[in-house]
């Protein structure tokens, strides 16, 4: 519960606990009819009123959301430097009306004057029957008899079949009504009224021969009225984007409407009495006497004339006024010109007698406002009017209510989900952020953050010392109907950012991605990709002759929490080699030290040190202080529901390991292509290479003239090449979430080893399937043709980022064997026949002094090429080296993989070539 501090108000309940208990149920019981309990309200605090320069708090008693922290805010503008706050004002006396109307009278005028007649004598007999409200200075100090017309029998609505019982007679042309105007002192006075009415009623009726009728308390007591008003300079009007000036027009304007309109009118003055009521419900109040008295006076009722009311307008009115002497222009100068609003309505409250002491909340919360007087407590309820007001029309007049509405209308949401205490601001934060309020949506975020608690409960990557902050969220939906679940595949991480404020990443069917998605993932990431990504991997499920669990929605969540992983680490590795080799490290080291992983998979990885003209970063990157916290994220609640869905431990140990080696040579592949590390530009000689079983791609730099690359070199170097690079396909890691569904019996370690081998030489097909995809081989011939000429800065075109050849084991095998120079000369000579853009051409030469094209020209021109034809030869030399097919089929055939459906890992290999369209380079094995 919030704590708000009454220090140095005028209060005397600091020292006393809220009476929590509130109404007790005997109390209750004797109170109303057939009570059968008692109904909780929330209490809240409306702050920063000062009203007749008294700083005051005000209890409020109301379930709708944003009332209390619309009149707070409200009133904080209103008492501003400048400003004289709250202004209030009352009746002198507190008179409340006591009603008396006698019938059958034969000449009600007649009547009327001789009551007037004998007032003094009705005064005197009225007050005998209050003498306990006469001693402490009230009783009834006037009255008036009112005669209003009453309207023929015949101009009465009736209905079909109505029997007509009253009116028609002469004597029922004019009501004769007395009004005993009751001083009630602090009192309500609704009991104390009943009680004068119907004890001078007989008397009325003796007096003027008539009938005695209704004898009543009225509620409209236009005696009891209560005005508050406020100034301030227009300049502290200012809201938002819009200036004081902006604010007060629109808010004028606003009036207006609410003024000439009553349907308008009527949601105005509801908003009012929101915060009236609230008060008066907290105070013990009659709220629904206040609430009558109120609209009958908006109506335009309240003179004891008997002319007919004017329509229903506005409580409240709003003007803009200047200092004296000031000339006012229709510029945009604020100066010397004060914004202005006042209230002015019935008010029948009471701070003594009825219910006030029955109720405990009631005297402790009259009690914060320093036990006032009933004229003290009207004044608090019509400034709170007025600032409920004020806080409706400034918010409907500049940005709408609904997303004040939505932040509140979302807490209820959250609390109805069941937030504990500590996370409904933050579930709050998160569903008016992503526009999406439900209690489904409170439930995702609600599992995200236990997650996210009990991962940093454990041992964090985080420093210590750092208190928790509410987490960022990274929300993907996607709906597959082809894959046989019904239910949506949802994917929410909460996770811990650098940033000052949370950070609510958003990816479904009806939200683009970000910018800040598309700069974490990669610029073709959203809601298509992930959809296409999902669709593939149903394509390529591993299926068992014996029937599978029904935790298939389980496996895909896994595989698109690795896919991610993958994703993102390529990008961070691509921008931020060194800050992402740390983060890798730490993740690997944990899951050593924890013990869920082989500890040699800390030393599989070797050592890139990171060269001195690696691309810059530090960790006051913004998308960078959102990545690495996602990417552990990932890993941490990838990590967990391993271990919380598969319960055969091999597998489980099986599968982290190798998602940990995914992290590990995509690091690696990234931090060669972020050094430029050539494979061609690495060594001089064989000798200097140090051992031969040693890719050179991996070796230290060497400033030494280059020499070209041996046969035997040159195929080492490509095999570590696509060893790093084919990890990125994670076929071996998808092949085992998909023995997470199938009998743990049939799964024995040796028989889980050998499905990793098949992953993994499948993966490697892929990317020699992949390197010589059309579209790809475009890009990467582009990035090497760059690098060849010298230019290795290739960030500034969108479709070159992070690309290089050296990422592309084709690209690599082509240079090795062509030379960078019969490279440049093929693809030169074909942009010719295809009438290339001459300085394009010189260029890719190499020809120096002419125009140097732009990135985005050498893209278009080589993607102009038809690679695919160009380079026939080349492509089955290099899948005639490269591929591993015969050897993907003989573990295939193994015995021990009976348990499986072959055809579909026979499959997979081909799926992806058709996928890059590059089927006709391959020799398919049946």
């Amino acid at each position: 519960m919030s704590t708000v501090s009454l220090a140095g108000l005028n209060v005397d309940v600091q020292d006393q606990e809220f009476p929590v208990t509130g109404l007790d149920e005997k109390v209750a019981d004797n109170m109303i009819e057939n009570c059968i309990g008692t109904m909780g309200l929330p209490v809240g605090l409306a702050l920063n009123f000062v009203i007749n320069g008294k700083p005051t708090v005000i209890p409020m008693v109301v379930e709708e959301p944003s009332v209390v922290a619309a009149v707070s805010g409200a009133a904080k503008t209103i008492c501003c430097p400048g400003s004289t706050g709250f202004v209030a004002s009352t009746s002198p006396r507190n008179i409340t009306y006591a009603q008396v109307s006698i019938l059958d009278v034969p000449d009600v005028l007649a009547a009327a004057d001789h009551i007037r007649g004998r007032k003094q004598e009705l005064i005197d007999l009225a007050n005998s029957l209050v003498p306990n409200m006469l001693a402490r200075g009230g009783g009834v100090v006037d009255v008036t008899v009112r005669t209003p017309l009453r309207k023929p029998a015949t101009e009465r609505k009736r209905k079909e079949r109505e029997v007509v019982l009253v009116g028609g007679r002469a004597c029922d042309e004019r009501w004769l009504v007395v009004h005993l105007h009751l001083d009630v002192c602090d009192a309500m006075g609704a009991n104390a009224a009943s009680t004068v009415s119907e004890g001078v009623a007989p008397f009325l009726a003796e007096w003027v021969k008539g009938r005695i009728g209704i004898r009543i308390v009225s509620n409209l007591a236009t005696e009891r009225m209560v005005r508050a008003s406020f100034r301030m300079p227009l300049k502290a009007l200012k809201y938002k984007n819009f200036t004081g000036r902006q604010v007060a027009t629109r808010m004028l304007e606003s009036l207006e409407w609410a003024q000439d309109d009553p349907f308008r009118s009527t949601t105005h003055n509801k908003g009012i009495m929101n915060g009236i009521d609230a008060v008066a419900v907290a105070t013990g109040q009659d709220w629904r006497a206040i609430e009558a008295a109120a609209h009958a006076w908006a109506s335009g009722c309240g003179a004891f004339d008997e002319g007919k009311p004017e329509k229903y307008t506005s409580l409240t009115n709003y003007w803009v006024e200047g200092e004296p002497g000031l000339v006012v222009n229709d510029g945009e100068s604020e100066e010397g010109l004060f914004f202005c609003g006042e209230i002015e309505m019935p008010m029948s409250v009471g701070t003594k007698g009825g219910v006030l002491k029955t109720n405990p909340v009631y005297q402790y919360l009259l009690g914060i406002m320093g036990h006032p007087d009933s004229k003290e407590l009207a004044m608090g309820m019509a400034a709170i009017g007025l600032a409920q007001n004020f806080a409706a029309m400034r918010a409907l007049s500049t940005e709408g209510i609904q997303r004040g509405h939505m932040s509140l209308h979302a807490r209820n949401i959250a609390i109805a989900a069941g937030a504990p205490a500590h996370a409904i601001n933050e579930c709050v934060a998160y569903m008016v952020e992503c526009n999406r309020v439900s209690v489904t949506v409170a439930n995702e975020y609600l599992a995200a953050h236990e997650i996210h608690t009990t991962l940093i409960s454990q041992e964090p990557l985080a420093d210590p010392k750092h208190p928790p902050k509410a987490p960022s969220t990274f929300y993907i939906e996607a709906t597959l109907p082809s894959a046989g679940v019904t239910e949506p595949l949802t994917l929410n991480i909460a996770f811990e950012t650098l940033v000052d404020k949370p950070v609510h990443l958003l990816m479904n069917s009806a939200t683009p991605a970000s910018d800040l998605s598309k700069k974490l993932f990669n610029p073709r990431f959203d809601f298509s990709w992930i959809t296409s990504t999902l669709s593939l991997l149903d394509q390529i499920e591993l299926s068992t002759i014996h029937p599978a669990r029904s935790n298939r929605l389980l496996v895909k969540k896994l595989k698109l929490l690795s896919v991610l992983m993958n994703m993102l680490l390529r990008s961070m590795v691509a921008q931020w080699p060194s800050e992402t080799r740390r983060l890798v490290d730490k993740i690997v080291r944990l899951a050593v030290k924890s013990g869920k992983v082989d500890p040699s998979i800390s030393r599989a990885a070797r050592s890139i040190s990171i060269s001195a003209t690696s691309r810059p970063a530090t960790a006051n990157d913004s998308t960078l202080q959102v990545g690495r916290p996602l990417l552990l994220a990932l890993w941490q609640v990838f990590e967990l529901r391993v271990l919380q869905w598969v319960g055969h431990e091999p597998l489980a140990h099986l599968l982290l390991e190798t998602q940990l080696e995914i992290l590990q040579s995509l690091t690696e592949a990234g931090e060669i292509r972020a050094n430029n590390h050539s494979p061609l530009r690495q060594v001089t000689s064989a000798e200097e290479s140090g051992s031969d079983d040693e890719p050179l791609m991996l070796k230290g730099e060497n400033k030494k003239p280059q020499m070209p690359l041996t046969a035997d070199q040159t195929l080492r170097t490509l095999y570590a090449l696509i060893e790093k690079q084919s990890k990125r396909f994670q076929t071996a890691q998808f092949l085992l979430c998909d023995t997470s569904s199938h009998d743990p019996n049939l799964l024995p370690a040796p028989r889980l080893r050998l499905l990793k081998s098949i992953g993994d030489l499948m993966a490697w097909e892929q990317m020699c399937a992949h390197d010589i995809c059309a579209s790809r081989l475009g890009r990467d011939l582009a990035a090497a043709l760059v690098s060849f000429n010298g230019d290795v800065s290739i960030g500034e075109d969108a479709e070159l980022e992070h690309v290089t050849k050296d990422g592309n084991g084709f690209v690599f095998w082509l240079t090795a064997t062509l030379t960078e120079e019969g490279v440049k000369s093929k693809l030169a000579d074909s942009m010719e026949s295809k009438g290339v853009d001459a300085a394009v051409i010189a260029w890719v030469k190499g020809q120096k002094g002419g125009d140097v094209p732009s990135k985005k020209q050498v893209l278009e021109s080589v993607l102009a090429l038809d690679l695919h034809e160009l380079l026939r030869d080349q492509i089955f030399e290099f899948v005639k080296v490269s591929s591993k097919e015969e050897a993907v089929v003989k573990l295939i055939q193994e015995e021990s993989l009976e348990i499986f459906h072959k055809d579909t890992l026979l499959g997979i290999s081909n799926l992806y070539r058709q996928y890059y369209g590059v089927e006709q380079f391959f020799v398919v094995a049946a």
